[in-house]
């Protein structure tokens, strides 16, 4: 009996496809792997930067309830006589007074807002 030369032959088509087949869902498993890690971390950061954001508000607070006790008129008063603020009588040179707008100059920036337009 002569041997066929075909006969030891190994099906290296089917076996390659399954070989392609396997490193493909291998590699699109590692991808899903990989993106649910990073997933996880991203989420981890934003549960802890919301956490330093709500401890801010809260600081925040505390900050202005301090400055509105410390800036409240009693305090002010007591500060005053303590003679730790100083008060400084204001000088009319710095003063700058608005007086109601009389009918001839009401008159006169009318004509100059039709003059202008």
């Amino acid at each position: 009996m002569k041997k066929s030369p075909h006969d030891n032959a190994l099906p290296l088509g089917p076996i390659f496809s399954w070989v392609m087949l396997a490193i493909f869902l291998s590699v699109v498993g590692l991808c899903f792997v990989r993106m649910k890690h990073t997933l996880k971390v991203d989420g981890d950061r934003c549960r802890d930067l919301e956490h330093e954001v709500a401890d801010l508000d809260e600081k925040l607070k505390v900050a202005n309830n301090e400055m509105m006790r410390l800036t409240s008129r009693p305090a002010l008063e007591r500060r005053r006589q303590e003679g730790f603020i100083r008060m400084v009588q204001v000088q009319d040179s710095r003063l700058v007074r608005l007086y109601p707008q009389t009918s001839q100059e009401a008159s006169l920036s009318a004509a100059v807002k039709e003059v202008i337009p």
